[in-house]
Formats: C-alpha cells, structure tokens, sequence
C-alpha cells in the first residue's frame, strides 16, 4: 500500500485517462462516464426519497406537524434495518458475480420503491413500501463506492472522487429543485395536491427504470480481479471486520458512520425544518417545500463546486489528514445550525454552506480511504462493511434525530452529528501524531 495518496503509485501511458484521472487497465472512458452518470442519478434518488417523503405525510396521509419527526425517524430506521442486513452481502454478491449485475438489481428496487410510495394510504404500507426502496438503496449505497475505486489508480483516487462529488452536487440540485418542485408547478395549474405527488414520485420511478438500462450496458462487466484470484467465500464472509485492525481502515468506517448520518440527516429534517416553519413565514406547504429545494440546491452547488477542489487537495496530502480536515469542517458545519431560527431566511445561507463544504468533504475522504487501504480482490466486501457502518450511523443519526426534533428542536439532530464528527477529527490528529497515519 502507498504511505501518502500517490507517493508509489505509477500510471502508465498505456493506461487510459479522462483529464487528471488514471483509469484503471481496462477501464474505458464509456464505462467512466457511465459512473459519472451513476453518481449523478444514484445518489440524487437515494438522498432524494428522504426529501420527498414529507409531502406524502403532509399533503397524501395529512399527519400532524408534531408527529412527522418521530414518524420520519421511524421510516428511516426500516429503512437502515434492511440496508444493516443486505449491504455486505450486496458488497459479497460483488466480489463474486461482478458489480454491474448489483448495480442493476439495486437500481430496479428503488424503482420499485418510489412507484410504490404515492399510493400508500397508512403509515405501515408506507413502511412497507420504503423497505422495497431500502433494498435497492442498499446495494447502490456499496455499488457506488466500490466501483469509483475500481476505476481509477491510486494517483488519482481522491480526483475521482471529488469528480464524482460534483456530480453527486448536480444529482442533488436536480432532485431538490427540478423534482421536488413538480408538485407546486402542478398545483399552480390547478392539479389535485395528490395527484401532483404522484406524478412527482412516479417520475423518479421512470428515471430509475431509464437509469437501470444505461447500467447494464455502459458499466464494466466482470472483475477487477481475475477469476481464479477470487477468495473463497468464507475468507470473504470476515474480511470486512478482520479490516478493522488497520487503524486507517477503523477510521474509515468510523467516517462512513459520521458521514452517511449527516447525509441522512440533512435529508430528512431540513425539508421537513421548513415545512414546520411554513406557517409562521406566511407561506404554503408547496412553497416551503420548494423553499427547502432551493436550500438543498444551494448545500448541493456548494458540494459540486467543493468536492473536486478538495479531491485534488487528498491527492497531494496523506490521507489521514485529509481525514482530519474533513471531519473538522463537518463538525464545525453541522454544529453550526445551533444558531439557525428560520432555515428559509437569508440569513441562515452562509451556515448551510459550510454545513455542504463538510458534507462534501466527509464524503470523499471516507472512501478515498477505505479505498486505498483495501485489496482489490476482496474491496467489495471491505467497502460495504463501511457502508455497513454508514447505515448504522443513518439509523442511529435517523431514530435519535426525530426524537431530538420533536423534544429539543429542529437544529437539536444536526449538532447531534456534528459532535461526532468532532470526535473522528480527534482521532484522525491523534493518528498522525502517533506516527499510524501512513501505511
């Protein structure tokens, strides 16, 4: 393994390159842009259901204001249930079959999850349904990760991911302000509130299916190994936690944890944050809705812009302090929304942007991590036991964060993470200092 980002990594000429990224041998530009398109699409319709869903309590089951936390915290506990359940299997699976199969089943799922969603008339067939979603969400949550590692060499892993945060930042505005403002277009023009959500859901649904179809052909079939070097499943079973004993990799999980709650939580509270605050800004459900779109377009420029200034800064330092920056700009970030009273209010911009340069951070540093301390041939298992961990912290994060909304706040969840966060920059100083930041 390198001891810093590219200190030993060589890519030669024969290998293929898109700008300053090095693919990896094999690796062509059609199968690179086709995960750009993933990390655009993915990652918009996983962040995307947590948004969207407050609509479907509001305006679908009309369920009171002071109920929605605990019911959306309860939703996103199912959900990272199944994905706690599935997400190092769907990581096994891929290790064994290849990574464009996964990535095509998962995609199908969330599909199937969003077509669902519209039609539930109880809170339980809601339940239902987003578990349908949560399988899909599962494998891509791994999927993504471990193919952008596939892809590139180390050279220049941290400058795909900060390329791939970029299209995560377009994939989130595209969400947050072209679908999750479909319902207020329709209602302008006279459309049933339910049926305008509908049509909202029912589109993501359709771009799923499209998006499922571009996988199976643009993604790299295969291996990244060849198949005689694949481990026995057994070996595979373990390897993700026998991981665990390089403190770098710990470190990781340990961010994946912070990082996908902080994900998480930005994308279950700060639309339903506006919806409760709607009322006292004189406006409607819609508006506020579309309000908190444009906010979450805002946090998404801001990750889009970010993320590949900070992937070329983790190409040129040691990864673990690239680590330690990060985390000490999410927690500062997120502790930030102390200080928010009104998250639609002018004011309250310049802290959701730091809030999107720690997410965006946070982001890429985990999996450029992981990524670097991994053996390719059992990388899907060791990836998705970090998203494993990342799912444990969207159910801690999801289930502690709507009863600390409903009791202490709108703010209350997000200092929650940022806490976290704080304790990982620590770990990460303490690391380096410790002279066990290089391997």
């Amino acid at each position: 393994m390198p001891n810093n980002s590219g200190s030993t990594a060589h890519a030669s000429d024969s290998f293929e390159k898109v700008g300053p990224i090095h693919l990896e041998d094999g690796v062509r530009k059609f199968h690179f842009w086709t995960f750009m398109y993933a990390s655009f699409i993915c990652i918009a319709m996983l962040a995307g259901m947590n948004f969207l869903q407050s609509y479907i309590l509001t305006e679908h089951l009309n369920v009171p204001v002071d109920q929605q936390g605990a019911i959306t915290g309860n939703l996103a506990f199912w959900t990272e249930i199944v994905a706690i359940l599935l997400i190092v299997p769907f990581g096994i699976l891929s290790d064994r079959i290849g990574r464009r199969p996964v990535m095509v089943i998962g995609t199908l799922f969330v599909a199937g999850g969003y077509a669902l969603f519209p039609f539930a008339e109880t809170v339980l067939e809601l339940t239902l349904y987003r578990v349908v979603f949560a399988v899909g969400a599962a494998a891509l949550s791994a999927l993504i990760a471990i193919v952008g590692n596939d892809y590139t060499l180390e050279v220049s892993r941290g400058r795909l991911f900060g390329f791939m945060g970029l299209m995560n930042g377009l994939g989130v505005i595209f969400m947050s302000v072209v679908v999750a403002g479909i319902p207020a277009v329709l209602t302008a023009r006279g459309v049933d509130p339910v049926a305008a959500g509908a049509a909202m859901f029912l589109t993501a649904a359709s771009l799923c299916v499209l998006s499922a179809l571009i996988f199976s052909r643009g993604l790299k079939g295969g291996l990244p190994i060849a198949p005689t070097d694949k481990p026995p499943m057994r070996i595979l079973l373990t390897s993700g936690i026998r991981a665990a004993v390089n403190p770098r990799i710990a470190l990781a999980y340990g961010a994946a944890f912070a990082g996908r709650s902080d994900n998480a939580i930005k994308g279950l509270f700060v639309s339903l944050w506006a919806v409760q605050v709607a009322p006292l800004a004189g406006m409607s459900v819609p508006e506020a809705l579309a309000g908190a779109g444009r906010l979450m377009g805002i946090m998404g420029a801001v990750i889009l812009l970010w993320t590949p200034i900070f992937g070329v800064i983790l190409d040129r330092v040691n990864r673990v302090a690239g680590m330690a920056i990060a985390m000490g700009l999410a927690g500062a970030g997120y502790t930030s929304m102390m200080f928010v009273e009104n998250p639609l209010a002018a004011g309250s911009i310049p802290l959701f942007i730091l809030l999107g340069i720690g997410q965006g951070s946070a982001m890429i540093a985990s999996v450029t991590l992981v990524g670097q301390e991994a053996e390719p041939k059992e990388r899907g298992t060791v990836v998705a036991t970090s998203g494993l961990f990342g799912a444990i912290g969207i159910l801690v994060a999801s289930v502690a964060g709507g009863r600390l909304f409903d009791a202490y706040g709108p703010a209350s969840p997000f200092v929650m993470v940022g806490v976290v966060q704080l304790v990982l920059f620590v770990f990460a100083v303490l690391l380096i200092l410790s002279g066990k930041s290089r391997t």
